[in-house]
């Protein structure tokens, strides 16, 4: 089975890149950032 999308490598590429732009954030920096991702005012992927 050849797969045209990888559903856990693009999950786990998105994870890294929070872990990095988070490190050093105090919880409620954490807890703002995410909160911009999802409501899409920050970009990830």
């Amino acid at each position: 089975m050849n797969k045209s999308f990888d559903t856990v490598a693009f999950f786990r590429n998105i994870k890294e890149t929070l872990a990095a732009k988070m490190e050093g954030m105090t919880l409620p920096e954490k807890k703002k950032f995410m909160k911009q991702v999802r409501e899409g005012k920050i970009k990830i992927a």
